[in-house]
């Protein structure tokens, strides 16, 4: 299941105009010969032949707008209409309107095919940087929101992931410095040494130096560009309810009870890429339970950062303590959504959601 990113939808050839524009082409030439055979006014042909094709290259295909074409001039020829035939340079203009609609109608298919291509280079990049979430990794069950601050944007700076490993599932929520699509480069590259480190490395804080290695590396020889990034790191135990997590910068997460909701205590540990020599990055890792029943909530600082009409910052514990919808993964992370775009005056920052709870007990060992 892909992270969810609300208020989007697919473009798709033929869906670019609003629905109720498509029936307007022959509406209106309807209309107008209705009114032509009740009230007898030459100005209603001009109407017609001057705002027909108009609204036609908005809306249909070249083939159907000369379709179109030929039946309208047709029309005007005959008795039907009650208007006296048309001169050569009537004619001539006419002609001119309805060829004119062909070529913006032509024009507007090859930009919307473009813009289809364009839409779904943008989805295959959102699969590379937030790929596929699984609705379940082991017994934890996930879900994820993301919005990015770049408008029309589908992927930025922001960057998330639970994947199973032979030391137990593992999470990485990270926020790479600034916001759109100057930041993907960066947000790909740290997910990509995530995938591989978390196969290899026995703990955290060597996941930690992988990204932070990788990260310096890639900048010194120029693939993408000089940013720092924040990173929280979660691993669930596979033999107890056990949970470790690491921040390098980045916020806590939320545990959320049946009838509260509280921020998990971490000791902070300086962000990813600001070339600090080893005795100055000492990350430490934070040993906590996670019972089935209980939710993580996991975000980045376009949350915790997102303020009100008056200044007030969105405080995730206070905001969310008793009034959540944990039942799920999913609910939560919607209630939270809804919340946040409810208070805050508007959203400067990519904002990323990711919700994680376990689903069974485990059996007894032995």
């Amino acid at each position: 299941m892909s992270p969810r990113v609300p208020d989007e939808e697919a473009l798709r050839p033929g869906v670019a105009v609003p629905r109720w524009m498509r029936p307007l082409p022959i509406a209106v030439p309807v209309l107008t010969l209705f009114f032509q055979r009740s009230f007898p006014d030459p100005a209603l042909i001009g109407f017609m032949t001057a705002v027909v094709p108009l609204v036609a290259a908005l809306v249909l295909s070249p083939v159907w707008i000369a379709v179109m074409a030929v039946t309208v001039i047709g029309l005007m020829v005959t008795p039907l209409t009650r208007f006296v035939n048309p001169d050569a340079g009537d004619m001539v203009a006419i002609v001119f309107v309805w060829v004119t609609a062909i070529g913006i109608a032509w024009m507007r298919q090859r930009f919307q095919s473009r813009l289809v291509t364009v839409e779904n280079v943008a989805e295959a990049t959102q699969n590379a940087v937030l790929p596929s979430l699984p609705e379940r990794v082991g017994d934890l069950a996930c879900a994820g929101l993301y919005s990015s601050a770049a408008r029309g944007a589908r992927v930025g700076g922001d960057l998330f992931d639970v994947r199973p490993s032979p030391f137990g599932t593992r999470l990485l929520l990270g926020d790479v410095q600034g916001h759109g699509l100057p930041t993907v480069s960066t947000a790909a590259t740290l997910l990509a040494c995530f995938h591989e480190a978390i196969l290899d490395e026995p703990d955290l804080q060597r996941i930690a130096a992988r990204l932070e290695r990788r990260l310096l590396v890639d900048i010194d020889e120029g693939h993408i560009p000089e940013l720092f990034a924040s990173a929280l790191l979660i691993e669930f135990d596979k033999e107890d309810d056990a949970m470790r997590l690491l921040t390098c910068g980045h916020p806590a997460p939320l545990l959320l009870h049946a009838d509260r909701a509280e921020e998990i205590a971490l000791e902070p540990c300086p962000l990813l890429g600001l070339r600090l020599d080893s005795s100055e990055r000492s990350p430490s890792v934070t040993t906590v339970s996670f019972r089935p029943g209980e939710m993580l909530l996991a975000y980045s600082d376009g949350v915790s950062e997102a303020r009100d009409g008056e200044g007030n910052y969105y405080q995730p514990a206070e905001r969310l303590d008793g009034r959540a919808d944990s039942r799920s993964p999913e609910r939560l992370v919607d209630f939270v959504w809804d919340d946040l775009t409810d208070f805050a005056a508007h959203l400067d920052d990519d904002v990323s959601l990711l919700a994680v709870t376990r689903t069974a007990p485990r059996p007894p060992l032995g």
